[in-house]
């Protein structure tokens, strides 16, 4: 019997010495505030689970800053007849933001062009997709004869949003940054002139000054608020149906939602024929999104929230801010929420697994989590960026 008994206590002493060194050995990963009562839960310390990469941008710990879009330049959608008018006028310069193989074949008079794949690849990280940092914006500017006073318009294929590369050149300072409605094909389609020969510009001098940092929101940031469930907030999903749903897997292994984002599918803001919507319609498309919030636009990797940033200007929203890392990285911390969380099975046959998912992705949609007063929208844009 003593011999049990010694056991039993050799054993409890065991687990309490694993316990207390489990304890010391994450200690380090979780912070709490000694004002916080004693009762308080343990919180991540996220910077210190994920410290932020030199291509980082938004990297705040903080609670978000005021922000208002009247501090960042004018940025319309603007149409063939607007960009005509400023074709050789000092001042304006007009971006073909697709690839050089294609700009090469024909683009609007005057154009400059970047080079490679198209400006997505340029001012945006090939590795993580995150906006490429000050330094490297201004000198890609500058080398391309773009100054801080330069007014520039922006045109890619049809109704591509990648190519407004989540406002960055108005995060960095430029005087403005306008989208050309029906890109290119667009410009053909109303007859007007085209050219081959290559545009360059004379070297100019680009200081990239960040306007307001707030305008772009942390992944610490957006943990904070998922966490705290801060109501001041109003979170709008850009990602296809199929991802909001947890359907689609954009960011491995996990798939899902951000908790309490409601889904504005990137495709509601156009139509194939004639572009971006009028404002008319945004302001139906969006009349449930409150003013007095602060609006925060999120997709897989960033270029979705485009059109919902410049539909929502456009209706003089003023507090509109763009979560720059997205959900490709709130997805893959683990340590976050999710809604309707899944995660791939990369067990076996991987083929099986991913005809899976088009099986279920062909099948009609799971009701989209909305408003009591807002209709679901569905969309099934998964181009994961």
């Amino acid at each position: 019997m003593r011999k049990i008994l010694s056991l039993r206590t050799t054993l409890i002493v065991f687990i309490i010495l694993m316990l207390v060194m489990s304890s010391t050995v994450f200690a380090g990963a979780y912070t709490t505030a000694s004002s916080a009562p004693a009762e308080a839960p343990a919180r991540l310390d996220l910077k210190l689970m994920h410290p932020p990469s030199p291509s980082t941008v938004a990297t705040a710990t903080g609670p978000l800053g005021k922000f208002s879009l009247d501090e960042i330049g004018p940025g319309e959608v603007v149409d063939v007849k607007f960009v005509e008018s400023k074709i050789s006028t000092p001042g304006w310069v007009i971006i073909d933001a697709r690839s050089e193989e294609d700009y090469k074949k024909g683009h609007i008079p005057g154009a400059i062009n970047f080079g490679g794949k198209g400006l997505v690849t340029v001012l945006k990280s090939p590795m993580d997709g995150r906006v490429v940092s000050a330094d490297r914006f201004a000198k890609i500017m500058s080398e391309n004869g773009i100054s801080n006073g330069t007014e520039l318009i922006v045109y890619g294929a049809a109704n591509d949003y990648h190519v407004y590369i989540e406002a960055s050149p108005l995060y960095y300072g430029a005087k403005s940054w306008h989208y050309l409605n029906g890109g290119y094909e667009g410009w053909v389609k109303a007859g007007k002139k085209v050219e081959t020969t290559n545009t360059k510009l004379p070297a100019a001098t680009f200081k990239a000054k960040v306007v307001n940092p707030n305008m772009y929101v942390s992944t610490y940031q957006m943990a904070d608020i998922v966490i705290n469930k801060d109501s001041k907030y109003y979170l709008i999903d850009t990602r296809s149906t199929d991802e909001y749903n947890g359907i689609g897997f954009g960011a491995v292994p996990r798939a899902g939602r951000i908790p309490g984002a409601i889904s504005y599918p990137v495709d509601i803001n156009y139509d194939k024929a004639n572009g971006v919507l009028a404002v008319s319609k945004f302001a139906d498309i969006y009349k449930n999104v409150p003013k007095n919030k602060t609006i925060i636009v999120y997709c897989h990797r960033g270029c979705r929230t485009s059109f919902a940033f410049l539909a929502l200007r456009s209706l003089g929203y003023k507090d509109v801010r763009i979560y720059e890392d997205s959900f490709v990285v709130y997805g893959a911390w683990m340590e976050l929420p999710l809604e309707e969380e899944h995660f791939l099975n990369l067990r076996g046959d991987i083929q099986s697994t991913v005809n899976w998912v088009k099986t279920e992705q062909s099948k009609p949609a799971p009701e989209v989590k909305v408003e009591p007063v807002q209709k679901p929208i569905e969309s099934n844009n998964n181009d994961n960026s």
